[in-house]
C-alpha cells in the first residue's frame, strides 16, 4: 500500500518557494513513507508537459534568481523513483492541452474515476 497525494496548485511563488516547492515536498515525503502516488490537477497539470519551454528568468533589481524550482524536474524525479504519476485529463482540457505531449511515465486519466480506488491507499492527501 502507498499514499496518494493530489496536488491542485503546485506553484506557490518562485522566490518564496525556491528551496522547497510542493512537488519537491511530495518527493521527500514519498522517500520517508516508502511510496507515494501523485495526481496532478488544476494548474499543476502543466508540470507534466514534455515541451513547456524554458523556465522564465526572474530578476529582482540587479539580481537574477537562479535557484528557482522547476516543477517538471520534480515530476521527472517522482517518476524516476517509481511513483505512479497521473495527470487529470479534464484539467488538461481546461487549459486547451488535450493532446499535449506529456513527460515519459505520466498517465492521463479522469481523476474523478481515481476516487473509486482511494480505498486501496493507506491515506489520500490533498496539497
Amino acid at each position: 500500500m502507498a499514499y496518494l497525494v493530489i496536488v491542485d496548485r503546485g506553484y506557490r511563488g518562485s522566490a518564496e518557494a525556491q528551496f522547497f516547492d510542493a512537488l519537491y515536498g511530495v518527493q521527500m515525503l514519498g522517500d520517508q513513507l516508502g511510496g507515494m502516488d501523485v495526481v496532478l490537477r488544476g494548474t499543476t497539470v502543466t508540470a507534466a508537459l514534455a515541451d513547456a519551454g524554458p523556465l522564465p528568468e526572474l530578476r529582482v533589481g540587479p539580481t537574477v534568481l537562479d535557484s528557482l524550482p522547476d516543477p517538471r524536474r520534480s515530476v521527472r524525479a517522482l517518476v524516476d523513483k517509481g511513483a505512479a504519476v497521473f495527470v487529470d485529463q479534464p484539467g488538461l482540457a481546461a487549459f486547451g492541452l488535450d493532446d499535449a505531449a506529456l513527460l515519459p511515465g505520466i498517465t492521463r486519466l479522469d481523476t474523478a474515476q481515481l476516487a473509486y480506488r482511494w480505498g486501496d491507499y493507506d491515506g489520500v492527501w490533498f496539497l
